[in-house]
This record gives structure tokens, sequence and C-alpha cells, in this order.
């Protein structure tokens, strides 16, 4: 499925849209929009270990391992966040990093598990104006 992405930045800042960002808490305390409500896909833990996964041995054993690090009852409890988010915000958008893999990934959860499509920040944080 071709999930949608949003890239008129200023409209989503200047509308006041509800953000679901699903970056580690590390990377929320870091920098985060006003309206923004982070509920990550991974922990800080598992985005370090993620990491480490990714620079030893590659992309696809760092997406392995985090399939095996979120999945069950914590796969369930993440996507029931995000679905939370959205049936009190039905207009709100989510974004990770830079728009990639994990905004993506909690996408296809959200539709795999209730139906649902909401759209993602085609950039993520970086590409928003005044993320840095």
């Amino acid at each position: 499925m071709n999930l949608p992405q949003i890239d008129d930045y200023r409209s989503i800042l200047l509308s006041n849209t509800p953000l679901l960002d699903v970056r580690a808490p590390v990377e929320f305390n870091q920098g985060a929009f006003p309206l923004a409500e982070n509920f990550p896909l991974i922990n800080n833990q598992e985005r370090e270990a993620i990491g480490i996964r990714y620079k030893k041995q590659g992309q696809d054993e760092a997406i392995k391992l985090g399939h095996e690090l979120v999945q069950g009852d914590i796969k369930q409890q993440r996507v029931n966040h995000w679905q939370d988010f959205f049936t009190q915000h039905p207009q709100g958008v989510l974004y990770c990093f830079r728009g990639g893999m994990r905004s993506k990934i909690s996408q296809q959860w959200i539709y795999e598990q209730t139906g649902q499509v909401y759209p993602r920040i085609k950039g993520g944080y970086k590409a928003m104006p005044f993320s840095d």
C-alpha cells in the first residue's frame, strides 16, 4: 500500500495540526514541536541496540533486530497509543526524524491493525521549518 505523505510544512505548523512524534524519547527531548506528542516506535535502549547492529551488520540486520525487539504485546501497546492519539486528533499527522523507516512502519502497523490510514510528514522532523 502506498501510504500518504504530506509536504505542506507551513500549513501543518500554521494550522496547529496535532503531531505524533514516533522518534525515540532522547530525540524528542532534544527538540520537538509545541503540539507534538511522543509515542515512539522504539525506545532509547532499542534505538541504541538497533544503531549498533546497523553499524556492525548493516541495514537489513538492524531492521530484523527492530522487529525482534518490538513485537507481540510491546507492538500492540505502541499501536494502541497511536490509535488513541488519532482518535483524539483525527486530523493529526505522524513523523520520525527523516520521514523514513520509523514513520512508514508506524503507518503500516496502524493500517494493518485498525484499517485507518494516517499521513506522515515527508522528510520528517528534519524537513520541517524551525526544526533546528
